[in-house]
């Protein structure tokens, strides 16, 4: 098959770790290309084999040269992959207007898409996200590979770690005002890039915890920090199933969530908690840390298999068989 992979983002987060990871493992028995805004800050972890295209055109979902810049690329393809919603909806048009082809699009959370009841080949993180739409999609968890070969490195001192684009809808903020609370040791590390970081800063500064909570940027290697840190945090307001939660299942000794998007259909109900219990449940889980952690590896164990990356590769090849057959009836 031809297969082409289409995304508007150019930073590097868990949605797009997903796009590299699968169109890298697809390439080496498909011919694909990556569409991409030009100046995308992650081409250098595509493989060789994969073709990359940055068109130029202004970056707005109405803009009739970029419609048309990119139909002159997806038109070559059997399957046009798409992930989020703008470079969706910009295909979905493509598609219905200019030129004909195979559109799959991947839903990632639960909040805005509308565009997602028009497409047919509609693949959803999980449970949650796919009833957002408004026909039957596909529900389909991403895979990692596990990395069998890291070793804990723990502190001293009870560490937190947050992952996530400093965004408002990640929850930092709130976060942050919670571990303001606690009263024991602790490092609160929050690994991510984005708009809100001036505005976490301030918050840091203005609660005098400069020594507790570290903004780290951008990191490559975060099942390493995942491994040494003691607890794992999202806070999110809204999610659709986090690679970062992956990531935790198969890393962290214990993840504590907002009860968001599809992370309630991974974690055990004990550790979905409302953002102003945080501070609560992180003292609860300091003072009797061993038993959390044994708890819950025991309620979890049974994820680690399920977000298996080769299962995931084979599912989605098999998905994209499963349209093109449709296709050709």
């Amino acid at each position: 098959m031809k297969i082409c992979y289409f995304s508007c983002s150019t930073i590097y987060g868990g949605v797009e770790k997903i796009v590299v990871d699968s169109i890298n493992e697809i390439s080496k028995e498909h011919e694909t290309l990556l569409i991409v805004p030009f100046g995308c800050k992650y081409k250098d972890k595509l493989s060789d084999e994969v073709e990359i295209f940055e068109y130029k055109s202004y970056d707005k979902r109405y803009n009739p040269f970029l419609y048309l810049e990119i139909s002159k690329i997806v038109k070559n393809y059997d399957i046009v992959h798409t992930h989020g919603a703008k470079a969706s909806q910009i295909t979905y048009f493509i598609n219905k207007f200019i030129t004909s082809f195979i559109h799959i699009a991947t839903k990632h959370n639960s909040r805005k898409g509308k565009i997602f009841n028009k497409i047919k080949n509609v693949i959803s993180v999980s449970t949650k996200v796919a009833n957002t739409i408004t026909h039957s999609s596909k529900v389909l968890y991403f895979g990692i590979k596990k990395n069998h070969n890291l070793t804990p490195i723990k502190d001293e001192i009870f560490t937190i770690l947050a992952v996530g684009r400093l965004d408002p809808i990640k929850g930092f903020d709130r976060l942050i005002e919670e571990v303001s609370k606690l009263q024991f040791g602790f490092h609160l590390n929050i690994i991510g890039e984005g708009n809100q970081k001036d505005k976490l800063e301030e918050l840091i500064n203005s609660k005098n915890l400069n020594q507790k909570v570290s903004l780290l940027g951008f990191k490559d290697n975060i099942p390493q920090y995942l491994l040494n840190s003691h607890l794992q945090v999202m806070s999110s307001l809204s999610e659709g199933l986090p690679l970062t939660l992956i990531e935790g299942i198969l890393y962290s000794p214990i993840i504590i969530s907002t009860p968001v998007g599809g992370i309630v259909e991974i974690l055990d109900k004990d550790y979905l908690v409302d953002i102003d219990k945080f501070s609560d449940v992180i003292t609860k889980i300091h003072d009797n840390y061993d038993y959390y952690c044994e708890d819950f590896q025991k309620k979890h164990i049974n994820f680690q298999s399920k977000f298996n990356f080769d299962d995931y590769i084979k599912n989605l090849l098999e998905y994209y068989k499963g349209c093109k057959d449709a296709k050709a009836l």
